[in-house]
């Protein structure tokens, strides 16, 4: 074979591979662009319009334990000196900002609290999540919050992009970098929520993120201090969290610090405690577990990013017994800092959803 034949047959090939590569990156690229587009307000409403329609139960009429992660003292104190009073959405239309959806909440409304948001019940069968301040430095910005950094068009509608560059105009340093970088969190949240519905989207919530301004009334004056903060809202269901299945729940090893930050247990599972399910359902919500087992497992070795689910944030519906996702924050592999007696970090919550599997008694799923 001639020397000039096997140099058209080897730039033949690369050739191939860079168009090959060409269509993935373009595929990617609109695959990326279908995450602003799926979140347009019209599809939201259809889903929510049911919801907000419906009276929100009442505590007593909950299976779900809403308290499993109470505020501390103080912040129970700050709560009562600077009550909350209501939420608006922050938009922009008629070309400047926007206030509208009223949504009424109050300490007495609160219901719990992750390590990044802060949960209020609505009057209608919905729950509001308010996020919480955090630092530049937070293990949870990592690549994900860099690629919408630079790709803002692609997680940021336009009506949220005019919204910020209209806030940001005139204001320097400081002041214009953290509402960018409240702006940017908003994207992140929706591009995390995005990656898990993709992957599993009967098992996820609906759940619409959004700019929004949280009011607080003053001690003293009664006046209100406002506060813009990306929010998110849900559907309400009724249910138990994976944790409240838990037969024995034991304190994890950790530093004092570590517990008061975020603190995490070992668990034992009885999947009989609440009444006996029949074994097809059981076999369903097996299924459906072991998909999110694959679904975290490949995430963290195909893209080295972790999805943080814990039991708190799994819901098991009544009297259905659906499995259901609410929280979905993804972590860096490398920024990640779980638990240090597992070879891999993912296994931290793998292990705990095998766990409840094998509460069962279901034999490799027969």
């Amino acid at each position: 074979m001639k020397f000039t034949d096997i140099f058209r047959r080897v730039e033949s090939r690369v050739r191939e591979a860079r168009d090959r590569m060409t269509e993935k990156s373009r595929e990617a690229g609109d695959r990326m662009k279908s995450v602003i587009d799926s979140f347009s307000d019209e599809w939201m409403e259809a889903a929510f319009r049911r919801y907000r329609e419906m009276q929100a139960p009442s505590p007593d009429q909950m299976p779900v334990d809403f308290r499993l992660r109470e505020s501390s003292l103080p912040r129970r104190i700050y709560e009562k000196m600077y009550p909350v009073s209501h939420v608006l959405r922050l938009n922009w239309k008629h070309n400047q900002p926007f206030l509208e959806d009223f949504m009424p909440i109050s300490p007495d409304t609160y219901t719990g609290r992750g390590s990044y948001k802060f949960v209020y019940s609505l009057p209608w069968r919905m729950v509001l999540k308010i996020s919480k301040e955090i630092l530049p430095s937070d293990p949870i910005i990592g690549s994900t919050f860099r690629q919408v950094a630079a790709n803002k068009d692609q997680f940021l509608s336009e009506e949220e992009l005019e919204l910020l560059t209209h806030l940001t105009a005139g204001k320097r340093g400081g002041a214009r970098e953290r509402l960018r970088f409240k702006f940017y969190r908003l994207g992140m949240e929706r591009f995390h929520y995005w990656k898990v519905r993709e992957a599993l989207p009967d098992l996820v919530l609906p759940t619409r993120f959004f700019m929004g301004v949280r009011y607080r009334r003053r001690f003293f004056t009664g006046n209100h201090t406002e506060k813009i903060t990306p929010m998110d809202s849900q559907i309400m269901l009724l249910g138990r969290h994976l944790k409240e299945f838990a037969r024995a729940v034991r304190p994890s090893d950790q530093s004092n610090l570590a517990r008061a930050l975020s603190p995490r247990y070992d668990f034992t599972f009885d999947g009989e405690r609440f009444g006996r399910i029949k074994k097809k359902i059981l076999l369903k919500i097996t299924d459906d577990f072991r998909r999110l087992i694959r679904f975290t497992q490949d995430l963290a070795v195909r893209e080295k990013l972790i999805y943080d689910i814990h039991t708190e944030n799994i819901i098991i519906t009544l009297p259905e017994f659906e499995l259901k996702i609410f929280d979905f924050h993804i972590f860096d592999q490398h920024l990640y800092t779980g638990a240090a007696d597992f070879d891999r970090p993912e296994r931290e919550h793998i292990e705990v959803i095998e766990k409840f599997i094998e509460s069962l008694s279901l034999s490799n799923g027969e």
